[in-house]
């Protein structure tokens, strides 16, 4: 019988199919996984993820690069995915619902182990969906506090949330399903909006006292209001309504009113304070006009029954006179 050590075949000529399988092998497969750890690349600063992804029955550690929607120098879309607190002890619980990281899908490149892609996201075990099919098209998202919504009508909102207030929790190490996400409403709820009519708005969604900014557009209004102080425009009757408690006007050089008819009511008191003041049209001036109408005044010779007496300014008391008409004439301007 010959010996079987005798020759040994050349493996670029003789070839054993089935060996070579499992070198050559490839898994091509996608895979769900939930980040670990994300970090930057030393040397070119390229985010990378440290990805735990379920393979059959076994868990295994995959280092990830992210699949953007853009991969041009001058266009691009970075974000971070986040992680969760683990050390190097099998985590206490296996279940995702568990894990605060993100929940994504993750295929081999070249069907080979060494490096992943995270293809993208899919629902996290311990987030109940809230969007509704029957609803039709329609899109919802969330990240860092900030909702993204755009309904069934095409209406588009975005919601200031804030950070939820147990954000903190997620740097546990996982025992328990995730709890949902908790939010101050005294901080967060603002927001912006564009509705099915080509509306816009803007609003701080207070408890108390709302301040919004709304342009109507079906209704032809822009509506400023903060509390109880509201500024209103009505495109159709170029109306303009400004209600508030207190107004304070300062313009340091001029203020310039023009109109047909002008109307102040006041139920106590109206002051007009300044160096200064004219009243009434070119060429005629009410204040020059009273100075002049003493001026005259002074000239008039009263008719006694024993005939005429001796004009107004000739009297021992016109001196006062004259000293009031110098303080009309101090304050008296000119158009």
């Amino acid at each position: 019988m010959a010996n079987p050590f005798e020759i040994v075949k050349d493996s670029s000529i003789w070839q054993s199919q089935k060996d070579f399988a499992v070198v050559n092998k490839t898994d091509t497969a996608l895979r769900i996984g939930i980040v670990k750890k994300a970090s930057n690349d030393e040397e070119t600063g390229e985010l990378r993820y440290l990805v735990e992804i379920q393979s059959y029955n076994d868990k295994v550690e995959l280092n990830c690069k992210l699949l953007r929607r853009f991969g041009g120098v001058y266009n691009y879309e970075d974000f971070v995915e986040r992680g969760y607190k683990f050390n190097d002890q099998p985590d206490p619980v296996n279940a995702f619902e568990a894990k605060a990281g993100d929940a994504v899908l993750v295929g081999l490149l070249n069907g080979q182990g060494r490096e992943g892609v995270i293809l993208g996201g899919i629902n996290h075990a311990a987030r109940k969906t809230t969007i509704k099919a029957a609803d039709g098209p329609s899109y919802m998202s969330e990240f860092n506090g900030i909702e993204t919504v755009i309904n069934k009508d095409g209406e588009y909102t975005v919601t200031f949330k804030g950070q939820p207030t147990n954000i903190a929790k997620l740097n546990n190490s996982p025992s328990a399903k995730i709890a949902p996400a908790e939010y101050d409403k005294k901080v967060g709820t603002s927001f912006f909006k564009f509705d099915k009519t080509g509306s816009f708005e803007v609003n701080d969604n207070a408890e108390k006292d709302k301040q919004f900014l709304k342009i109507d557009k079906k209704g032809g209004t822009v509506q400023l209001v903060a509390g109880k102080i509201s500024l209103k425009f009505t495109k159709s009757s170029e109306l303009v309504n400004l209600k508030a408690k207190t107004t304070d006007v300062i313009s340091d050089d001029k203020i310039t009113m023009k109109t047909k008819e002008f109307l102040i009511t006041s139920d106590t008191k109206a002051y007009i304070k300044s160096p200064k003041v004219a009243i009434g049209k070119e060429g005629v001036e009410l204040l020059d006009q009273l100075a002049k109408l003493i001026d005259k005044m002074g000239m008039v010779k009263p008719i006694s029954p024993l005939g005429p007496c001796t004009p107004l300014m000739a009297t021992p008391e016109w001196p006062d006179v004259m000293a009031v008409q110098a303080k009309i004439k101090e304050i008296t301007g000119a158009f």
